[in-house]
């Protein structure tokens, strides 16, 4: 009974002109039915996208901007308390409050007012939880309708966004503007996203506004726009935007543009500071080249960024020295050094790119990190010992007098070693002179 009311009431909502994806979608959409007259007039607006409802909400309030201007804030600020959307809706018109006691107790209540555009109010909150996609009906209603409005509207957001305590409004702000920038091919509200993310170090906010990012960076229309401002924005001095750049390319964006992540976090790896950025970026890296058949690409490019570049290539070093870092998860350096172990073409590229990474002075420190992690590895038999101690030998006889070298042949007087790497110290082979040195160092450690 409920398959023919719902097949009845539905059979005009396909025409020759639908798709078989249509004609899907409505049969998802009708799945849902519970059966109630409501939950069906539910069904068929969510798949006609709203349409008639949103229609007909606009010609009520042709004389009611308040109302509109209500309807708007409540669809930003869902979930907080219905006062918060009529001064949110206020703030929109650049109106003030009400003062004559005759205009506050004219006309309907607040809570009629919103149910009458479409909203829900329960224990004072907003919510439009029960018309899925009527929030983005709304908004391209008004965007393609009310083009004045496009300026007026992304500015109140600016505000609503920066306002002190409102930084929790960031993810669902965004997630409806990058509905509307996608749907409008409007590269004008990614922008926004610039201000908001430089406010903002909250890594929820930024996990937040890199998913909607990424979504948008895979759209046909908008996509090349996106992806353009993540190259540029790769490049941002501000910490917080160049890390949202990294999470967007640790994921769905890494899959389907992979060679486009790989430029964006080398331009992030390049910053002067091993800040939170780059530290993001060497974990999207690790992530990128994990995935399923990726390694061999990514080793591929690491590998030609570490040795290949003129003057300063800080980017291509720490990619190269990310890439093998054991720390957290040893799968790729197990990898590596498997391969290392079986051709003789992959051991010398990564002497070649330790080589080239301690010729430069500015990512030593990560240098010593690593040799750290390899000699944990070693230690915990994560990796082939025999192999650490083959590169690392290899590497000793090219770059003996380098501080990180140093630091691992006879130690720092300013840091003291762990069992890890004075055992690993103990099996390097040292050029006959200097070997005296070492046992002594290693005595003293």
């Amino acid at each position: 009974m409920k398959d023919e009311q719902s097949s009845g009431q539905a059979a005009g909502l396909l025409t020759d002109d639908s798709s078989p994806a249509d004609g899907a979608k409505l049969a998802a959409t009708l799945a849902a039915v519970d059966g109630s007259p409501d939950s069906l007039q539910r069904a068929i607006s969510e798949f006609q996208e709203w349409r008639n409802d949103v229609r007909q909400v606009f010609e009520e309030t042709q004389d009611k901007p308040e109302d509109r201007a209500l309807l708007v804030a409540g669809l930003f600020l869902e979930g907080d308390e219905a006062l918060a959307a009529q001064e949110g809706a206020r703030e929109l018109l650049g109106e003030k409050p009400q003062q004559s006691v005759r205009e506050i107790l004219s006309g309907p209540d607040l809570t009629t007012r919103l149910e009458r555009v479409g909203a829900k109010v329960s224990e004072r909150k907003i919510s439009f939880s029960h018309k899925p996609g009527y929030s983005r009906a709304v908004l391209l209603h008004l965007w393609h309708q009310r083009a004045d409005i496009h300026d007026h509207l992304l500015t109140w957001l600016d505000r609503v966004v920066s306002r002190a305590g409102n930084t929790g409004r960031v993810g669902a702000v965004s997630e409806l503007l990058v509905q509307l920038a996608i749907a409008e091919n409007d590269i004008r509200v990614i922008d926004k996203f610039r201000k908001w993310i430089d406010e903002s170090d909250q890594d929820k906010h930024l996990q937040l506004i890199a998913t909607v990012l990424s979504r948008a960076a895979e759209a046909d229309a908008l996509g090349p726009d996106v992806r353009a401002r993540l190259l540029t924005w790769s490049q941002d001095e501000s910490e917080s935007v160049a890390r949202v750049v990294a999470l967007v390319c640790q994921g769905d964006f890494a899959t389907r543009f992979p060679r486009q992540a790989l430029v964006r976090l080398k331009h992030i790896l390049s910053r002067p500071e091993r800040d939170r950025a780059v530290e993001t970026a060497e974990a999207a890296l690790r992530k990128v080249a994990a995935a399923e058949n990726q390694l061999p690409g990514v080793w591929r490019t690491v590998s030609r960024w570490a040795t290949g570049g003129r003057g300063e290539n800080t980017g291509g070093h720490r990619a190269f020295l990310a890439l093998l870092d054991p720390h957290g998860d040893p799968f790729l350096l197990q990898v590596m050094l498997e391969a290392a172990h079986n051709d003789k073409e992959v051991e010398e590229a990564l002497v070649n790119g330790w080589s080239a990474a301690l010729d430069n002075t500015s990512v030593h420190a990560e240098c010593r990190r690593l040799i750290d992690g390899w000699a944990h590895a070693r230690a915990e038999n994560l990796v082939r010992p025999d192999q650490v101690i083959a590169i690392l030998n290899q590497v000793i006889r090219r770059h003996l007098m380098s501080v990180p070298i140093s630091a691992l042949l006879f130690g720092d007087p300013a840091a003291a070693d762990g069992e890890a790497v004075i055992a690993l110290r103990r099996d390097l082979i040292l050029p006959a002179q200097l070997r005296r040195f070492q046992v002594e160092s290693s005595m003293e450690s």
